[in-house]
């Protein structure tokens, strides 16, 4: 089956072609999901106001750069494919608008804190009563009820709660978050998931709805077997490092390059015996391989019991050989091993490469980049990066013509009363 690569496809091709979104998000895990319904080509408008801009903006800006907010590389990465227009919604004028806009669109997106979106005076009730068949998404940190409902969560905070700091790290040290904002992910993912569950349900019933999504709780999937062992055997999960609780060995190793490494995961006694097989017909530096027919290794129980032992024996042997040379020989034999891949050198990976997994990108001020494109390939359509991520306020003229009919005069009004704008109020009161 063949799928297509960088090929363009007409608008109408892609799978969410006519849905409109409005999105509110900031910061990664709303945008997240906007950013998946975008590559699945909806029209996703990303509005942020002159007035306080996405704060992703901010996030590795060049700040040497005239216009820095428009260099940030996570910014620009996750609007991709999106619309992009500015609207000061603590103006009446600017909250009037969006109204008429959520009036001629599907989906509304946000991930304020609660009190916000009624504060704007754009509550779900609000928006219902201009569409009855809008869907409206709140991506909170605890969700709209609660004793925790008003407070902000990032993910790290929601990795701690779900208990996934608590399981990641060595027995011997401190919880670690991931550092990948984990939480950010598994709540943006979810919020997709759940807004095209609802318009499949708005398919049949013709209504639209309100979804409370919790960041919180998106992220409990990342623990949901060490929840299940506690719920049924009463068995609470400690920190194990790189250990896996069915394999062994199972880790990261090292090879002759400095920071070089790979992983070696044996899930049964038969990868066992054919990882052992090749150590002992492959020895390293004269090294003893006879450790390799230790019969208390043969069983998983056995591996198990001595795992600090088996681990040191596998890394000093691993410790003789190029990762490279090591990895084929390992894949050649059936032994499931990767290697442990810098960011710098994932995107020069061949099978990434192959699939044409990074696209180049121009977008202004920041010119041509490396973006990955959607993991989500169709048969019938691209998932090609068909729009980079907007400038401040580039479509805000467009956006408001285009659905609302406005005229160039009042789009004027407009930009000069800071109700739309391509530049930060910041920025303009400097220059005043």
């Amino acid at each position: 089956m063949a799928f297509p690569g960088h090929c363009r496809v007409s608008a109408s091709e892609r799978p969410l072609y006519g849905l409109r979104v409005l999105d509110l998000t900031t910061w990664w895990a709303g945008p997240l999901a906007g950013m998946i319904l975008a590559d699945l080509g909806a029209d996703v408008i990303k509005i942020e106001a002159i007035q306080r801009l996405d704060n992703w903006r901010a996030t590795l800006a060049d700040f040497d750069n005239a216009v820095w907010w428009e260099t940030s590389p996570l910014f620009n990465a996750v609007q991709r494919n999106k619309r992009g227009m500015t609207l000061n919604l603590t103006d009446p004028r600017g909250v009037e608008l969006f109204k008429r806009l959520a009036a001629e669109s599907d989906i509304v997106i946000e991930n304020y804190s609660r009190r916000v979106m009624p504060q704007f005076g754009l509550s779900y009730e609000t928006l219902k009563a201009v569409n009855p068949r809008l869907i409206m998404i709140s991506q909170s940190g605890f969700g709209q009820e609660g004793p925790w409902a008003d407070y902000i969560s990032f993910a790290n905070v929601a990795e701690s709660l779900a208990g996934i700091a608590h399981l990641t790290g060595y027995p011997d040290g401190p919880p670690c978050i991931s550092g990948q904002m984990l939480g950010d992910t598994l709540s943006g993912l979810h919020g997709a998931t759940a807004i095209l569950l609802a318009v499949q349900d708005r398919e049949r019933s013709g209504e639209g709805c309100y979804i409370d999504l919790s960041q919180l709780e998106a992220s409990l999937p990342a623990v949901a077997e060490a929840l299940a062992d506690h719920q049924m055997n009463g068995r609470t999960w400690a920190r194990n490092g790189n250990r896996h609780p069915h394999m062994a060995p199972h880790g990261c190793y090292p090879s002759d390059e400095d920071e070089c490494w790979l992983v070696i995961a044996i899930a049964d006694d038969g990868q066992w015996q054919r990882l052992a097989e090749f150590i002992d017909s492959h020895p390293r530096h004269q090294q003893d391989s006879s450790w390799t027919r230790d019969r208390s290794w043969v069983e998983f129980s056995g591996r198990k019991a001595r795992e600090d032992a088996l681990d040191k024996q596998l890394a000093d042997w691993t410790a003789g050989w190029q990762r490279a040379e090591l990895l084929k020989g390992l894949g050649e034999s059936g032994i499931h091993a990767a290697p442990v891949l810098k960011p710098s050198e994932v995107l020069t990976e061949p099978r990434l490469l192959a699939r044409g997994f990074f696209q180049s990108v121009e977008r202004a001020v920041v010119g041509s980049q490396p973006y990955p494109r959607s993991p989500i390939r169709f048969t019938k359509s691209s998932s090609d990066i068909y729009r980079p991520a907007p400038t401040l306020g580039e479509h805000s003229r467009e956006v408001l013509h285009d659905i609302l009919k406005l005229d160039q005069t009042t789009l004027d009004d407009l930009e000069r009363e800071q109700i739309i704008g391509t530049v930060p109020a910041a920025v303009l009161a400097n220059h005043e």
